[in-house]
């Protein structure tokens, strides 16, 4: 993709965001998270058991399983290599259990890097954005359609914004950006190979997004807009599999009777 023609899609996102309105479709839950080992070795695999939506428990789930890069790159300065703002990583020890893939560690992704990194159960295989970088962009979509999201971020000090999109990355009119004040804790911490050089793991968080139908998928995006930087959000993402229909019925009591009681902090 050229630099050129990055921009003019990086313009219209701004412009997307610029315009989305505060009453936002998505309907927001907090949920559960069950993971093992337990408790979770921050440099090793750590595997998604099953998350928890009031009295309901969802251990399907649906995977990536395709994803369009829209941006994620950057045109080279001079003694600067091109990098993507998003980066495929991993936890520094992953890879030790051979039931439980683990995805690359690969600074400027390909398409099927992001899938490798973000089409398994293993919650230390995640996305890394870095807003000084720029601005990352990309259409994500899963195994089958749904209706229910679980995001996690490490760290829980950035926003993403999330679009709903149909199978061809059309976008349907259902947007969220997620604060960095509305992660709640997953109860578990990582040390990827981007934080190495940290004094120690960082928590991760966790978000729920429901949609009003079912979607193909979702697009998730990190600005680079100081003075509004989304502050590089590093992210992982499973949605629920459409269940049979009496548990379908208690997934949308959940996450309709979960609604976000926290107010967003004031900047």
């Amino acid at each position: 993709m050229s630099y050129k023609f990055s921009w003019i899609i990086a313009s219209s996102l701004f412009a997307t965001l610029a315009s989305i309105a505060p009453a936002q479709a998505f309907t927001t839950f907090t949920f559960n998270t069950s993971y093992s080992p337990k408790p979770a070795d921050p440099t090793k695999d750590i595997k998604l058991e099953s998350v928890t939506l009031g009295d309901t428990t969802v251990s399907s789930f649906n995977l990536v399983n395709r994803a369009n890069i829209l941006v994620n790159n950057l045109p080279a300065q001079p003694g600067q290599s091109v990098q993507g703002p998003g980066s495929s990583d991993a936890g520094t020890n992953t890879g030790s259990d051979p039931l439980l893939p683990e995805g690359p560690v690969v600074e400027s992704p390909t398409e099927a890097n992001i899938v490798a990194s973000l089409g398994n159960l293993n919650l230390n295989s995640i996305i890394d954005t870095e807003d000084k970088w720029g601005t990352s962009s990309f259409n994500l979509f899963f195994d089958q359609p749904s209706d229910h999201f679980f995001l996690y971020e490490r760290g829980m000090n950035s926003d993403l914004l999330v679009e709903a999109i149909d199978a061809s990355g059309n976008l349907l009119g259902e947007s969220f950006k997620i604060t960095r004040d509305l992660w709640t804790s997953a109860g578990y911490s990582i040390m990827t190979h981007e934080i190495a050089d940290q004094p120690k793991p960082q928590a991760v968080g966790s978000f729920g997004l429901r949609t009003k139908t079912t979607i193909a998928g979702l697009r998730l995006t990190s600005f680079n807009s100081n003075p509004n930087s989304f502050n590089g959000p590093d992210y992982k993402v499973v949605a629920a599999k459409v269940p049979e229909p009496t548990v379908l019925l208690g997934l949308a009591m959940a996450g309709g009777s979960l609604p976000l009681l926290r107010r967003r902090k004031l900047a």
